[in-house]
């Protein structure tokens, strides 16, 4: 398999940066508005996207901002880019976290924790989710429980490619924590 070329690589990182930054700013924006600001934010990279590849981008995220099944990852009560720490008790001793949630909301029985991912080609299963994705949110889920206690903790990916929400199961969160402590 051939590797993929250093511009390939910067403009993968580069649209990760602009994709997670529009998830972050475009959702208090009125709808109409959205696309126009986008656009704006997106010609400041011209020098690495074609207009066609700016168009795909804001497709991508106005599909997930529009999308009915994502309303409370974007309404209100929402949190954008909300760095947490803390530190709560594992298998094997303490475990401190610090990170940065993509996006977080809080309703009046759960917390919903999502981090954003812009894999191209999206995994299609969740036996293709990258373990590390999982072990992320474990610790995120695991930090954020002695914050909401009584709340149901649910996390889930936001693959901005197809779109789509993928939630992680309780159980493979639990097993990924399991195996970050006892290591």
């Amino acid at each position: 398999m051939a590797r993929a070329s250093g511009r390939e690589r910067q403009k993968a990182l580069a649209r990760g940066v602009l994709m997670h930054r529009l998830l972050q700013a475009l959702p208090d924006m009125v709808a109409d508005a959205r696309r126009d600001a986008a656009r704006r934010h997106l010609a400041r990279r011209a020098d690495l996207f074609s207009a066609q590849e700016c168009e795909s981008m804001i497709e991508q995220i106005c599909r997930v901002l529009d999308d009915p099944r994502f309303s409370a990852l974007f309404g209100p009560g929402s949190y954008a880019e909300l760095p947490i720490a803390g530190r709560f008790p594992g298998k094997g001793g303490i475990i401190a976290v610090s990170g940065q949630v993509d996006r977080l909301a809080v309703t009046a029985d759960e917390v919903l924790i999502a981090d954003f991912k812009t894999n191209h080609p999206a995994p299609a299963k969740l036996e293709e989710v990258p373990q590390a994705y999982v072990a992320q949110l474990a610790l995120y889920r695991g930090a954020l429980a002695l914050l909401y206690p009584g709340k149901r903790l649910r996390a889930a990916l936001l693959w901005t490619d197809i779109p789509a929400l993928m939630e992680i199961p309780e159980e493979r969160m639990d097993a990924a924590l399991a195996a970050l402590t006892s290591a």
